[in-house]
């Protein structure tokens, strides 16, 4: 009898043991089922909800593939106002102060979008799972797929990226006769004097470059070969601009440098192949803002003999 009482309490701690092993098991797999690994650009692996429904983006150039893919945030930065395509896509969405704490708490984000440089990194991981992305780290094309990863939609990513290869070589069979072998330099008179940019910094530089396959000068490329622009002062113009000339405005922006000789005696100004650029209508090289810089630069292009 004792041996088999023995045997009886055995057996029901043994069944109680195995119950809650299996309610953990149960538990951690809920738990995963819900979460996911990302790994940004700061070189973290980072759990994200598999579906999140409320992100809070804090830089404008990681709103438009969302928007694109159709996962509007909750909350965008203020800065979009200052950009009308950014803008008139985000209609409805609740713009914050990227640099508040308070603001992005507000919103309960499940999953904050900024970047590498946000001083703020370490308080936002404590409100939400927060993933980072650095542009010199990847260009216009990972960042459309890495955030499409986010909100699982690897496939319309890599559709919008196949159209858009399709497109730009198009153009560039069309606009052969204008831009092939050509240089062209993108510039933007700023507070800290006049810029010339990168590759791939927005202002139409992914689909003049990449796209077109148009090149920079020497000198601009040696420049901005690990920065995203550099200061050019008038003396030095014949260096850094090329055949062409894109004039990045802010609105109606006066531009002093086009008064100076430096400028009147360049080839691409005597032959008349400047393009003046609004970047309050468009700027960053997400897919909406770049469809409508498509549509500027080939037309612009276009009408030049």
């Amino acid at each position: 009898m004792k041996k088999l009482a023995l045997f009886l309490i055995y057996l029901i701690l043994f069944t109680a043991a195995c119950g809650t092993n299996n309610s953990n098991h149960k538990e951690d797999s809920k738990l995963e089922s819900t979460e996911k690994t990302f790994k940004d650009d700061t070189g973290n692996e980072i759990k994200i909800p598999k579906n999140p429904k409320n992100i809070a983006v804090l830089h404008p150039t990681y709103v438009g593939a969302l928007v694109k893919f159709g996962h509007k945030p909750i909350a965008v930065p203020e800065f979009v106002n200052k950009n009308k395509v950014l803008n008139d896509s985000t209609q409805g969405i609740k713009r914050i102060d990227n640099t508040s704490i308070e603001q992005v708490t507000h919103q309960k984000p499940d999953l904050i979008i900024t970047t590498t440089q946000d001083k703020n990194i370490k308080k936002l991981q404590k409100i939400a799972p927060t993933v980072a992305f650095d542009a010199e780290k990847s260009n216009y094309k990972d960042n459309t797929q890495k955030l499409a990863t986010l909100v699982n939609e690897e496939s319309k990513a890599k559709q919008w990226i196949k159209e858009w290869d399709t497109q730009m070589a198009k153009d560039r069979k069309e606009l052969e006769p204008v831009i092939k072998e050509k240089s062209i330099s993108v510039l933007q008179q700023t507070p800290k004097g006049t810029m010339a940019f990168s590759d791939h910094l927005g202002r139409g530089t992914e689909i003049l470059y990449d796209g077109y396959r148009m090149k920079q000068t020497k000198a601009l490329a040696q420049a901005t070969k690990n920065k995203f622009a550099t200061p050019i002062n008038p003396e030095n113009f014949a260096d850094y601009i090329g055949d062409f000339a894109v004039i990045a405005t802010n609105g109606k922006q006066n531009v002093p440098f086009e008064n100076t000789n430096y400028w009147r005696n360049l080839s691409a100004v005597k032959n008349k192949n400047i393009i003046k650029f609004d970047v309050t209508i468009t700027q960053y090289n997400d897919p909406i803002s770049l469809e409508k810089q498509r549509d500027i630069f080939y037309k612009a292009l276009m009408n030049i003999k």
